[in-house]
């Protein structure tokens, strides 16, 4: 069987959206998109009914092979599949058929309802995605029940308005494409470049749903193929629990947290299982177990060497509460390093201030005094920098790091060297 990378459900969605143009440019993926644009140019050829066809046959295969590429995805899977291999099924068929009336309705709608229409025409493209992604982790029968529709976009959230967004971004894109290249180009040439245009966008877009099913895998009540195969090479006590906890959190969400709450009691915890006890916190918006549990972890996490997974709960909590600081200098002193060599300056200022105003006596406060003051230089704040190096001469004159502290201030703001 062949090996496959493994993408990180746990990478944010916008995340995934900024890295996936690259996805259609991947392994299989360009080959594929460079054969349907190349068989589509047969087209051009002057036998009668040969256009039409040609292009209904390339558009199936497009779709044929787009459809793939999100279950690819939505299984975990990071690179694009070699070739479509659930071609048999019926989730297929109804894809095409799906895009077909989509397609349909986006077209003739306003054209025989005039404003209406394009009303219809905008709520159809809005649920067309969950539609879509419907196949994939319900079936056919799911895709068309608009129920489906409905708890599939709230259980998504915030993240379906972006990818509606994005989908919407290309549509346009592709409009644009055909109006510059197809409709206002050389003939021949334009036309296979508003293909080649239309069918990466399109790939591209399919890989975003499966990019979201994977993300949001855990409230959708999908497993993802790659991580069943691998709680059947490698059976996992804790993985079980999750899938417990997923299922009892349909209905009972105080329910599931208390028995994570007992499992992450007992000790060294997997990370998803902290990740999903703190999604099922802040649903029911209890927000300060949500910061005690953050000082746990991140704890816990600085003991175990995950400076930087530590930071992210960091600033998880620092979302919840703007004045959020780790409760101990072993914990909170070594972020803010991780931080300002990490390139996130305003997390390190953060901790850096917060620190020095905790801790004032602690002999670590005037090393991280320094910190802060480099942080405000590297983010263009050179009078809260000045301010602050002189307060911290006047509270520690006699630290061997004054001498440091009279050199930043000695040297005007735009040549200083602000690296910690």
């Amino acid at each position: 069987m062949p090996r496959h990378e493994l993408a990180d459900a746990g990478t944010p969605f916008a995340e995934r959206i900024r890295i996936g143009w690259r996805y259609p440019m991947r392994g299989a993926a360009p080959l594929t998109i460079g054969a349907i644009t190349l068989f589509e140019a047969i087209a051009f050829l002057p036998v009668t009914g040969l256009k039409l066809l040609v292009i209904g046959i390339g558009w199936m295969a497009l779709y044929t092979y787009a459809f793939e590429c999100l279950r690819h995805t939505a299984d975990g899977y990071a690179d694009p599949p070699e070739m479509a291999i659930h071609t048999t099924d019926g989730t297929s068929i109804a894809l095409i058929l799906i895009q077909l009336t989509g397609n349909a309705i986006a077209v003739l709608a306003p054209i025989f309802f005039g404003v209406p229409g394009l009303l219809v025409s905008l709520v159809f493209a809005f649920v067309l995605p969950v539609i879509t992604m419907s196949l994939t982790f319900d079936g056919v029968g799911a895709a068309l029940n608009p129920a489906i529709w409905v708890q599939a976009v709230g259980r998504l959230g915030g993240s379906y308005l972006l990818l509606f967004a994005i989908m919407l971004a290309s549509s346009l894109l592709q409009a644009a494409a055909q109006y510059a290249m197809k409709d206002h180009g050389p003939t021949f040439f334009g036309t296979l470049g508003y293909y080649l245009v239309a069918n990466y966008l399109t790939v591209y877009n399919f890989h975003l749903m499966g990019a979201l099913i994977h993300h949001k895998h855990e409230v959708l009540g999908y497993q993802p193929e790659s991580m069943a195969i691998a709680a059947v090479t490698e059976p996992d006590d804790d993985g079980a629990l999750l899938s417990h906890v997923n299922l009892i959190a349909r209905d009972d969400v105080p329910g599931a947290t208390d028995i994570l709450t007992e499992r992450l009691r007992e000790g060294v915890a997997p990370p998803g299982l902290h990740l999903r006890y703190r999604e099922l916190l802040r649903m029911q918006g209890r927000l300060p177990e949500l910061l005690v549990h953050g000082q746990i972890w991140i704890a816990a996490l600085v003991a175990g060497g995950e400076s930087r997974r530590a930071l992210g709960v960091v600033q998880d909590c620092f979302d919840v509460d703007p004045s959020f600081l780790p409760d101990d200098t072993v914990t909170c002193g070594p972020l803010a390093d991780t931080a300002a060599h990490g390139g996130m300056s305003r997390l390190a200022l953060h901790l850096a201030e917060g620190y020095v105003r905790r801790w004032p006596r602690d002999m670590g406060a005037p090393h991280y005094g320094l910190l802060a003051v480099r942080m405000h230089d590297r983010l263009g704040q050179p009078a809260e920098a000045a301010a602050l190096a002189r307060q911290l001469l006047a509270d520690y004159p006699d630290h061997p790091l004054a001498r440091d502290i009279e050199a930043l201030l000695a040297t005007p703001a735009p040549t200083r060297k602000v690296s910690p």
